[in-house]
């Protein structure tokens, strides 16, 4: 029997302050809060979105701790498609956060990194494709 298709991926980021966190995902990013506990876990929880982008915000009293690698949780970096890197890029530069400058790699993407306040890294990309 085969597997049912998945439906959809949402990461769930840890954070130290949630609260925190919503700011920077609404403020730099745009995002907006789609729900929200600020009751659970150290810091609360929220559901966040921007266009079909979505992340999920925890404490990390709200799930189990997370297994570590040779001492270490594993890190990832978090994709973003975007419609205009340049444009993002500068609304957040202007906005006081840091970010690499806008780079077109050799795969015809726009790309830019920054680094949120809890130290996922954040990747940015705008297809260059005609």
């Amino acid at each position: 029997m085969a597997n049912p298709p998945f439906l959809n991926l949402v990461p769930m980021l840890m954070c130290e302050d949630v609260q925190a966190s919503i700011r920077f995902y609404t403020d730099m990013l745009g995002f907006e809060v789609t729900g929200r506990m600020d009751d659970v876990g150290a810091t609360g929880f929220a559901s966040l979105r921007n266009g079909k982008a979505a992340v999920m915000l925890a404490s990390p009293a709200y799930i189990p701790q997370g297994k570590k690698v040779d001492g270490c949780f594993p890190q990832s970096n978090y994709y973003f498609y975007v419609a205009d890197a340049e444009e993002l890029r500068q609304s957040i530069v202007d906005k006081g956060w840091e970010a690499t400058e806008c780079v077109d790699r050799f795969y015809d993407i726009k790309e830019f990194e920054l680094v949120d306040p809890d130290g996922h890294v954040l990747v940015f990309g705008q297809d260059l494709t005609p």
